[in-house]
């Protein structure tokens, strides 16, 4: 359901943290934004079938060309954690990764845990990893070992089981090593609650896996743990880390990747999407309580909205009622008017029938432009550092914080050919082709964004963030 955030009891962001392509920091991750700057590097084709015969299986797959990549910032700062003397290669150093930004993002609200209640913090992580290090070693150790020698054994009955057990031995020594830990660092409730140890806290710790609407899973049982007094302060972040061929091989038979080594989105000539790593973390406080510490105030969550999977016959997704009703959703519980918004971050993910979709509710909610009526800004975070995948939500809803916080409407990368629709003359949304001073209304009209998210099943979810007024 919908979670209205009324005046009396709202939800402030006052600490983010973040790492994507080239962006170590919040601020680095705005200079690129500001900068239009599309941070793709080519990734290797080596599973790319360009013979044009025909596909011999489901492996066989257009591949992406690039991709936005973490690279060296997916390492953290063994100063700030409790790093073991020697890191085993069969476990799941993600866990590392997300207690990095949520350390990154507590500095960021001037927030010790030192001296806090640990028991009045909460965590809510957004992941949902199929593949990792942990997970893939300890099915090469089992099963893969197993079914191999099966094999082996098929085709050289000859072979004695001293020798069987010797290769066996062999290849369990190629690989890392497994610890009495190893499985449970690959799954996501373990990932939560390990960092939240690390932490010092004792609150709730838990996990989301909502796919690309994971960032707004969480930020929503962050809040929720707030308006309910279960804690004091909530941390809410996603997390997409490095990705492999495997995970890449499975996701493009449902996202379909671009051939181009840029995205465009919203773009006549898109024809895919390209994919990026990353991770968010956001620090929520009740807002009477972040004004009285003192705290810096990024802005106001007046409301989430998240609605079911749902395709059409022809299994497309999203489904224009299902964005519809999620959108719809957040306006109403935060009483705002589609007018009222003046900047969409939208999912735009360049892949043409979601594009196309989101355009056009967004122009069913908004309505055909009148004369002197104020334009509402449209854009994408994608075309800048990709499909984050579980991450994506998050990536919108900081960049839709920061903008708040700078009182700036981000500039959208370019486009050459934009769809056809956005540049009617009777369009209510425009890309920004460059950044505008987010120039104030009155009182009663504060600067408002609408952050929409749409996961590759269909799952659609949108937020609403406000000014603090300074």
């Amino acid at each position: 359901m919908p979670q209205a955030r009324k005046s009396r009891e709202d939800i402030v962001i006052t600490g983010v943290a973040c790492r994507f392509a080239e962006s170590a920091n919040p601020a680095a991750f705005w200079q690129n934004i500001m900068q239009r700057r599309s941070l793709f590097t080519p990734l290797q084709e080596t599973l790319q079938n360009e013979s044009g015969s025909p596909r011999k299986n489901i492996f066989d797959r257009p591949f992406p060309v690039a991709g936005a990549f973490l690279g060296d910032l997916y390492a953290c700062n063994p100063i700030d954690q409790s790093f073991p003397g020697k890191m085993n290669a069969g476990e799941n150093p993600d866990v590392f990764f997300c207690a990095q930004l949520a350390i990154d993002a507590l500095r960021d609200s001037n927030i010790s845990t030192g001296n806090l209640p640990t028991d009045r913090i909460s965590l809510h992580l957004g992941y949902g990893q199929p593949f990792n290090t942990a997970s893939v070693n300890w099915l090469q150790h089992t099963f893969f070992i197993d079914q191999t020698l099966d094999i082996l054994q098929k085709l050289l009955p000859s072979s004695g089981p001293d020798q069987i057990d010797e290769i066996r031995v062999q290849m369990a020594a190629s690989l890392p090593a497994p610890t009495p830990y190893a499985l449970l660092s690959s799954l996501g409730c373990v990932i939560a609650a390990w960092t939240a140890q690390m932490l010092g806290f004792s609150g709730p710790a838990v996990v989301s896996d909502a796919g690309a609407v994971s960032g707004q899973q969480s930020l929503q049982g962050a809040m929720d743990d707030l308006i309910a007094r279960r804690s004091d302060i909530a941390l809410a972040g996603a997390i997409q880390p490095p990705l492999n061929n495997a995970m890449l091989q499975g996701l493009s038979g449902t996202l379909p990747f671009s051939r181009r080594k840029t995205l465009q989105p919203f773009s006549r000539n898109t024809d895919g999407t390209l994919p990026g790593e990353g991770g968010v973390f956001f620090v929520l406080k009740r807002l009477k309580d972040a004004v009285r510490q003192g705290d810096r105030i990024y802005a106001i969550v007046r409301s989430t909205g998240i609605v079911a999977a749902a395709a059409d016959h022809n299994h497309r997704v999203p489904t224009p009622e299902s964005l519809t009703r999620a959108v719809s959703r957040a306006m109403d519980c935060a009483n705002a008017e589609p007018a009222s918004i003046q900047l969409l971050e939208a999912h735009g993910s360049g892949i043409p029938h979601s594009d196309q979709t989101e355009v056009h509710v967004m122009q069913e909610l908004f309505g055909v432009r009148k004369p002197c009526q104020p334009l509402a800004a449209i854009g994408s975070v994608k075309g800048n550092f990709g499909h984050t995948l579980w991450a994506a939500g998050a990536a919108g809803i900081l960049k839709a914080a920061l903008a708040l916080h700078h009182r700036v409407l981000a500039p959208h990368v370019e486009v050459e050919k934009p769809i056809q629709k956005i540049m009617s003359a009777k369009s209510p949304v425009y890309l920004l082709t460059e950044a505008r001073p987010w120039i104030r209304g009155t009182a009663k009209k504060p600067r408002r964004a609408c952050v929409s998210t749409i996961d590759f099943t269909g799952t659609c979810a949108a937020v609403i963030l406000e000014e603090f007024p300074e």
